[in-house]
């Protein structure tokens, strides 16, 4: 069969686009291999709004598209005083050709090696956030991501204030990919933690990109850190989970979540319990601090709550931790666990205001580091000890004068203090014990390590000495009543305590009876001069 003139000059003219369609292709893709440099710096500087710098580019066209690239940094315009806002160690990407041609632009693969991202806080004094995020969209916008991996990156949020310490962020990979053409990635990104030590699994969005003003970038998803091993941070010891949601703009996230440690104790208590906390928190990369509003923990029967700011100082490595703690819903023997190694002597309601300080540093030894100030007060206390129960009900009814047989009735008793804790040393500076007819007053310090008492005290009773027993030493102790009289009636005895919380010691304290009595004669003599002199 032989084709008509026609048909031949058809296929001759189709045969002729072809040839010269393959050329132009192949003279295209050479000369785009021979300015791949200048294309790539072009297509970064439209899309990040940036000062481009690339150091050194490699570009294959067949059978698909593939650029390998190093020494990549884009800075903010006109902010010579800055770090790059983006640097890549090494990249690689590869494209179909179809995916190409057709809009919005395919990337098949991309893979950024050492990416570090560091972005400055405080927006220019001519921009406003809801400007800046309606004008400034950069970041391959027009292009679609099917893959992008990301290994070994570190996000840095730079704050406004001068001399704070940065906020960063140890990404040890990420996988995303692109969900809109605006450049807004679906993302899956674990983190490394340092204290206590750990991964950080999120998944959520990013993007798209503010090629203006890079802090108002929109961020938001969910975060786990499962199995966290605290015993990496001295005084402290237990397995911590935490899950949550955070959603914000890079310069400010806020977070809601949970942890749960089930087995969590002290080094000073050894208790194991299950401690379970709630929080929200705001953390604000332009003042360099993340604010607790607030955090709730929960252990045994007893709920505390707590605000307060994790931040750095100015010319301290490092973050403070300052925080306000109170209870209302608490019970003494769930925070004795905390502090003594064997079980709590007593039980009750305890009410506690106190404030936290963690001093920026290492803040590896937090019973050592914390400064812990506050009073509290413990109502209905009942000792776990029945013999010691029974002492204090004896005391009770003694200082009142009587001396008929003790019941078995709990006494109504509670206690006040007023306390410090600051490197392993609990100090009191007032401590009270009150029943019925008496009062225990004391100060002095309570060693978290040794669990070793050092305190001075006096025991107030209203019944003199010798009317808290009857017969031949009721007689005898008429002749000491004037040595142990309280003013206003009644007795004082004062004591020390000593020894440890296993084996306590109490012994007389003559010397500040002497020094009371010294004081009460000096202060006698100068009001009888006052009185002379008016």
């Amino acid at each position: 069969m032989t084709l008509s003139k026609r048909w031949k000059i058809a296929l001759g003219i189709l045969g002729g686009v072809v040839v010269a369609a393959s050329l132009a292709f192949v003279f295209g893709a050479r000369w785009a291999s021979r300015n791949a440099r200048e294309l790539v710096m072009k297509s970064l500087r439209e899309q990040f709004h940036g000062d481009v710098q690339l150091d050194s580019i490699e570009m294959k066209m067949f059978p698909t598209v593939q650029i390998a690239g190093a020494g990549v940094a884009i800075y903010l315009p006109g902010r010579d005083d800055l770090p790059p806002v983006i640097s890549i160690k090494s990249f690689t990407a590869q494209a179909g050709w179809l995916g190409l041609l057709r809009m919005p632009r395919h990337i098949s693969r991309l893979t950024l090696v050492g990416l570090q991202i560091t972005i400055p806080t405080g927006q220019p004094d001519d921009a406003d956030e809801s400007a800046a995020g309606a004008n400034s969209s950069g970041g391959f916008h027009g292009a679609i991501m099917d893959d992008m991996h990301v290994e070994n990156a570190t996000l840095t949020i730079m704050p406004k204030v001068a001399g704070k310490q940065p906020q960063v962020f140890d990404i040890e990979s990420m996988q995303a990919h692109s969900i809109s053409g605006d450049g807004k990635m679906a993302s899956h990104t674990t983190l490394r933690s340092s204290i206590p030590p750990g991964e950080i699994h999120s998944s959520g969005t990013f993007g798209p990109w503010n090629a203006d003003i890079p802090a108002l970038t929109p961020v938001t998803g969910d975060f786990s850190f499962p199995n966290a091993d605290l015993s990496t941070i001295k005084g402290i010891s237990g397995t911590l989970s935490a899950e949550g949601h955070y959603a914000g703009v890079l310069e400010k996230i806020a977070a809601d979540g949970s942890t749960d440690a089930p087995n969590f104790s002290t080094d000073s208590g050894g208790h194991a319990m299950d401690l379970a906390t709630t929080f929200h928190v705001i953390v604000d990369g332009a003042n360099g601090e993340t604010t607790l509003q607030p955090l709730s923990a929960h252990f045994g029967q007893t709920t505390l709550h707590a605000t307060g700011t994790i931040a750095g100082t100015p010319g301290q490595q490092g973050n403070a931790v300052s925080m306000d703690v109170n209870a209302t819903d608490a019970r003494i023997e769930d925070i004795l666990l905390l502090a003594v190694k064997d079980e709590p002597a007593m039980t009750g309601d305890v009410r506690l205001n106190t404030t936290l300080v963690l001093p920026a540093g290492a803040q590896t030894d937090v019973q050592n580091e914390m400064i812990l100030r506050g009073t509290f007060s413990v109502d209905k206390v009942v000792f776990t000890d029945h013999a010691v129960e029974k002492k204090v009900n004896t005391l009770s009814m003694r200082s009142q004068g009587n001396t008929g047989d003790v019941p078995d009735d709990n006494a109504a008793s509670e206690m006040q203090g007023t306390f410090q804790i600051q490197n392993g040393v609990m100090t009191f500076s007032e401590l009270k014990f009150n029943v019925p007819g008496a009062q225990v007053r004391m100060t002095g310090t309570f060693g978290l390590e040794h669990q070793d008492f050092d305190m001075r005290g006096t025991l107030d009773m209203d019944a003199s000495l010798s009317q808290t027993t009857t017969g031949v030493k009721s007689f005898l102790l008429r002749a000491v009543n004037p040595l142990f009289a309280k003013p206003g009636g009644g007795t004082r005895i004062f004591f020390r305590l000593g020894g440890t919380e296993k084996v306590p010691i109490y012994t007389l304290d003559i010397r500040h009876k002497t020094l009371e009595k010294t004081q009460n004669q000096n202060s006698g003599k100068n009001n009888t001069a006052d009185a002379r002199s008016n």
